[in-house]
């Protein structure tokens, strides 16, 4: 029981996000019960079925093949056989799968996301409308906090974002780009919306690619304007500058955005998809959205600032919190749960049937070298050398082996194909993995084969005859 609790702890460990419910698990009675009852069952057919072999058999014919051949009868040999081979090629299957998903998650923790995630401290408030009822009072608290959280120790750049990347919150809508008119049965432009405040391009590392960023001149009463992406650019102005050029978030009486600034084009939403919309940035001194992530780049572990932050938020509203508050590097790995959970459980999985499968191996050989101890020794004193019987073992237990490996292949190519999905910069078929699985396992298997095949070197054939 208290390794089944363990087990459950394990998982849970695993993923607290992308399994629905998985926080709040625990040992349901009526699922030890099933499993119990399963597990029960599994050790009576398995114990009845040599049982009945043996009652319905011919005991005499039984025990003079036991004493003739010093083995097991033929059909018993097979299958053991068969069992090794199921458990080889399950392991090879399980384990192909584990190094594909172990090879996609390094190629994506090596994708660029367009920011440096590297000692930024984020943190989210949102302001009510009861003490912040206007634009003006919005606006006044978003820069009072920039300004008290700027001249903490180690603090480099602070800023602040309505859509804190990867925290699960994307504001996007359509606008429209004064003098573009869409190509017939094309929609207009739809993109990421994005309210931006204080030096948030400093503290994310987002380079400015053309033009500026927002300054101080960018109040409530200066004409409206808007910092665009690369993706932007690309897709809408391949030709020419977009400084200059006008945008509208609404119908064609709103009010227009000046372009003033390009900056590089970020993912901050799946790292496993590329981006496929272009994003617009505003600031926040003349859109006062109620509710922001403030964003805290630091020269050392930002975790450090968490409690002077807060007592600066305090300083200035001792009723307002701070909710979710992670560091970047945080919010990056929870968006890879997703990823991280399959991955961890296959290749747990894959080496617990790789266990198996060695068990298996030695097990069979083990016993199979005890039966045939008077063969050996037989062997042995007709002139046969130690290497030439510990190659009839080794070749024995890695013939099962091999043919374990290849059903294992054939299974893996048939089945790592539903892992599409999961994988990223890696095929379905990558060469070195399965490749790699499979030097893996054999030499599992040899290391397996050793121990039964060297012990079968050992038969005295003196003993072997005396028994005889």
């Amino acid at each position: 029981m208290a390794s089944i609790a363990r087990g459950v702890r394990g998982l849970i460990a695993l993923s607290t996000r992308q399994i629905p419910g998985m926080a709040g698990a625990s040992l349901n009675p009526a699922v030890l019960a099933f499993t119990m009852a399963l597990a029960l069952a599994t050790g009576l057919v398995f114990g009845l079925v040599p049982a009945i072999a043996v009652w319905r058999g011919n005991t005499q014919t039984l025990l003079k093949e036991d004493t003739a051949r010093g083995s097991s009868g033929r059909g018993t040999g097979v299958t053991r056989a068969i069992l090794v081979i199921v458990e080889t090629a399950l392991a090879l299957v399980l384990l192909v799968g584990a190094g594909l998903l172990i090879k996609s998650f390094a190629r994506l923790q090596e994708v660029n996301p367009g920011f440096s995630a590297e000692n930024v401290l984020t943190a989210q408030l949102a302001l009510p409308a009861t003490r912040y009822p206007d634009p003006v009072a919005r606006r006044a608290f978003w820069a009072r906090l920039i300004d008290a959280v700027r001249p903490l120790a180690g603090v480099t750049a602070v800023g602040l974002t309505s859509n804190v990347p990867f925290n699960g919150m994307v504001g996007s809508g359509s606008y429209s780009i004064v003098g573009y008119t869409p190509p017939p049965g094309q929609a207009q432009p739809h993109g990421r919306q994005e309210i931006v405040g204080g030096d948030y391009f400093r503290a994310m590392q987002i380079p400015l690619v053309a033009g500026r960023l927002f300054t101080d001149a960018d109040t409530a009463d200066s004409p409206r304007v808007v910092i665009i992406d690369q993706y932007l650019v690309k897709r809408y102005f391949p030709d020419k500058s977009p400084l200059g050029q006008q945008t509208r978030f609404g119908g064609p009486t709103s009010p227009t955005y000046t372009i003033v600034g390009v900056v590089g084009t970020i993912n901050s939403i799946d790292l496993g998809e590329p981006v496929a919309k272009e994003r617009l940035y505003y600031p926040v001194t003349q859109q006062a959205n109620p509710g922001m992530g403030l964003i805290v780049k630091t020269r050392n572990d930002p975790r450090a600032l968490v409690s002077q932050v807060r007592a600066a938020v305090s300083a200035i509203d001792p009723e307002q919190p701070m909710a979710d508050v992670r560091t970047m590097d945080e919010w990056m790995t929870r968006s890879l749960e997703g990823r991280r959970a399959p991955m961890l459980l296959l290749t747990l999985f894959g080496a617990v049937a790789l266990t198996l499968s060695a068990i298996g191996i030695y097990g069979v050989l083990a016993f199979g070298v005890a039966q045939r101890a008077r063969e050996f020794g037989i062997r042995q004193a007709l002139g046969a050398d130690p290497r030439t019987i510990l190659a009839l073992v080794l070749g024995q237990g890695m013939r099962t082996a091999g043919i374990g490996v290849v059903l294992g292949l054939a299974g893996a190519v048939a089945l790592t194909r539903y892992l599409q999905s999961l994988l990223f910069g890696v095929g379905a078929y990558d060469l070195s993995v399965y490749a790699g699985v499979t030097i893996l396992l054999l030499a599992v298997a040899l290391a397996a084969c050793c121990v039964p095949a060297l012990r079968a070197t050992r038969v005295a054939p003196t003993v072997a005859l005396r028994e005889s």
